[in-house]
């Protein structure tokens, strides 16, 4: 059974949550429209295409402290880092939705990243389905919808009166007011994203390992990282440790694969040492491997990476490049 709010309701309802949640939820920041930490419902974005940034730095931060060792008076202690409070993040896109999903299977497979476990356990996800198709998006093509209720606890869906409301898990249900009431309509028919083709995608890869196409596109590519750091499915980081006066903070941060250094190990050996090897093993771990190891490809189309890309590489035209070029080396 759907039910229905209106837009009074809706906002009355998440200053109430805010008295036991951590509320994140989309809001005008400098002409950009970012997830982050609300004190009042008025704050939120109800009318934005889409964020700037996806919701995971929420489960794995762009910087965090693992844990920290601290010395005093001749005692050490080991004082590891805690989830202090129980998430709702308000206004995931459906795609956002399903990155978070693809990041779990990494992340939560055995041995699994703690903090990003426990912050996923404390974390209720509210949707919002999207109004209208951007020029970037193709979701569709990569497994999702604009209305998909399969990755959040709840989903909303804009309507005239007010907002549809989907509850697809107990911990939703938990949380809704008598305030809401039955909706017995139907669901508007949700926008439609551009195609693009995938079926041939990864057998075409296998190969084109060695292709020059790769050393053509990264003549383009400025490595920058923009793509990985704006991407809901990403996941690198690095890890270093810090001293002051003997104690010491072990701290995660995003990284790229684009990055120079990111494969470089002792010695100074970088098996990635050129632009090309590093713009190829992006799209092989999205297009390739991950599907390989997990069953899906590591790409929700978004469209984050095309749009903000300074010098326009689009992962729709790389799919169509790698599908023609198998199908001419094949003729």
């Amino acid at each position: 059974m759907n039910l229905l709010a209106s837009k009074d309701n809706l906002i009355r309802w998440l200053d109430l949550l805010l008295h036991e949640h951590v509320v994140i939820a989309p809001v005008r920041v400098q002409g950009l429209t970012l997830f982050q930490p609300i004190s009042k419902a008025e704050e939120v974005d109800l009318d934005f295409d889409n964020t700037t940034l996806p919701p995971k730095g929420w489960f794995l931060p762009p910087t965090e402290t693992l844990f920290s060792v601290q010395r005093n008076d001749g005692q050490t202690k080991l004082v590891p880092a805690m989830v202090e409070r129980d998430a709702l993040i308000f206004g995931v896109r459906p795609c956002d939705a399903r990155g978070i999903a693809l990041m779990d299977k990494p992340l939560l497979q055995e041995p699994s990243d703690a903090l990003y476990r426990e912050r996923h356990a404390r974390t209720v996800l509210v949707g919002l389905s999207c109004r209208q198709a951007r020029p970037e998006c193709f979701c569709t093509s990569m497994g999702s919808a604009p209305n998909d209720a399969s990755y959040v606890d709840i989903l909303l869906t804009e309507i005239e009166v007010g907002y549809i409301v989907q509850v697809t898990s107990k911990k939703g249900k938990m949380l809704l007011p008598e305030s809401f009431t039955e909706y017995e309509g139907v669901l508007p028919t949700p926008p439609e994203p551009r195609a693009v083709p995938i079926k041939d995608v990864m057998p075409a890869m296998k190969g084109l390992f060695d292709d020059t196409y790769w050393e053509r596109l990264a003549d383009r590519c400025l490595h920058c990282s923009i793509c990985a750091y704006v991407c809901p499915t990403c996941y690198c980081f690095d890890v270093r440790d810090y001293s002051d006066r003997g104690n010491i903070e072990r701290v995660r941060s995003w990284e790229s694969c684009q990055s120079s250094g990111f494969t470089r190990i002792a010695g100074g050996y970088n098996p990635r040492a050129t632009k090309g090897s590093r713009l190829k093993q992006r799209f092989y771990h999205k297009l390739l491997y991950f599907p390989e190891q997990f069953q899906d490809i590591a790409c929700v189309g978004c469209g984050r990476c095309i749009k903000a890309c300074p010098v326009n590489i689009d992962i729709r035209e790389i799919i169509d490049d790698l599908q023609q070029l198998e199908a001419k080396s094949g003729a």
